[in-house]
C-alpha cells in the first residue's frame, strides 16, 4: 500500500501547489500512472526520480524530468551518526540491525 499512499501525496501536494518539484526516492513502477497524471495535469511541475542503489525501472525514468541512481557511496558519505542526543537529553540510537 505504500505506493498508493505515495501516489495520493503527491497529488494531494501538486494540487495544493505544495512544491514546484518532486522528489521521489523508488525504484517503484507501480509510480508511472500517478506521475504521468501528474505530468498531465500540471504541466509547470518537474519530477526527479533517484534509483537507490542496485534500482531501476526504465518506464520511471521515461516518467521523469530527470532521474538517476544513488550510489552506496553517497548513501555512506551522508548517513547520520550511530547516536544523536537531543534537546531534552533523550538519545537516539541506530538499529543494529540497519549497520
Amino acid at each position: 500500500m505504500t505506493d498508493v499512499n505515495i501516489a495520493t501525496e503527491i497529488l494531494k501536494d501538486a494540487y495544493q501547489d505544495k512544491f514546484d518539484v518532486a522528489f521521489l526516492i523508488s525504484a517503484d513502477s507501480d509510480l508511472v500512472p500517478p506521475l504521468e497524471a501528474l505530468k498531465e495535469l500540471f504541466c509547470k511541475k518537474r519530477i526527479i526520480i533517484a534509483f537507490p542503489p542496485k534500482r531501476w525501472s526504465s518506464d520511471l525514468a521515461k516518467s521523469a524530468h530527470i532521474s538517476f541512481v544513488i550510489s552506496r557511496a553517497r548513501i555512506a558519505k551522508n548517513l547520520f551518526p550511530e547516536e544523536i542526543k537531543k534537546q531534552d537529553g533523550y538519545i537516539l540510537r541506530c538499529p543494529d540491525s540497519w549497520k
